[in-house]
């Protein structure tokens, strides 16, 4: 399984939902074994503020979409010290070899990520992620919840997978929102912390 969609081994609760304050903010924990990592991306919505609680992560970051500075850009984050990206900036991270809990402040806050996050806590939940864990169906649905906007081979792969499975990439991510989206589920992502 690439160590790019470990959403079976990713799980998530909410400190802080943009339903609580006025869409200011989301805030949530996200708990990966190691070797975790996405894909290169921006994001157009919203800036990432990165805190590490627990274990070891890198922080990629770059304004230009090259791949090479990217990969040179490489800061170990120390717990206490955060690091941001804000819309536009091309960003990936690396978890290194030990289970981590990173902190993510998301600003201004976005009800679609948290769909994303109640989507993916949900089919853990219900047994389903293990299935669909290399699925491009349900990485396509993730990325575009939480605005991820691909760069290098993945954004082409995911490209050809949004033009000739549209149907199916819709019909999934109804599906999978008319299943997790709901007022339960966010209390669940929320209950670690009320």
């Amino acid at each position: 399984m690439s160590a790019e969609r470990r959403w079976d081994e990713r799980h998530f609760h909410l400190e802080e939902s943009t339903t609580q304050n006025g869409g200011a903010r989301t805030i949530f924990i996200e708990h990966m074994t190691p070797g975790t990592t996405v894909p290169p991306h921006f994001h157009t919505r919203f800036a990432e503020t990165f805190d590490l609680l627990s274990g070891s992560i890198s922080v990629y970051s770059s304004t230009t979409p090259d791949l090479e500075v990217l990969e040179a850009s490489v800061t170990p984050l120390e717990i206490g010290k955060t690091s941001s990206v804000e819309p536009g900036v091309y960003h990936k991270y690396q978890v290194g070899p030990e289970q981590t809990e990173l902190r993510v402040i998301i600003t201004p806050g976005d009800a679609d990520f948290e769909k994303a996050l109640m989507v993916m806590n949900g089919l853990h939940a219900d047994g389903k992620m293990a299935g669909l864990a290399d699925s491009v169906l349900l990485m396509a649905v993730a990325m575009d919840l939480c605005d991820a906007q691909l760069i290098g081979p993945a954004a082409g792969m995911l490209e050809g997978v949004r033009a000739e499975k549209k149907d199916e990439v819709q019909a999934l991510k109804k599906e999978l929102l008319e299943k997790y989206d709901t007022e339960e589920a966010l209390k669940g992502l929320l209950a670690k912390f009320e």
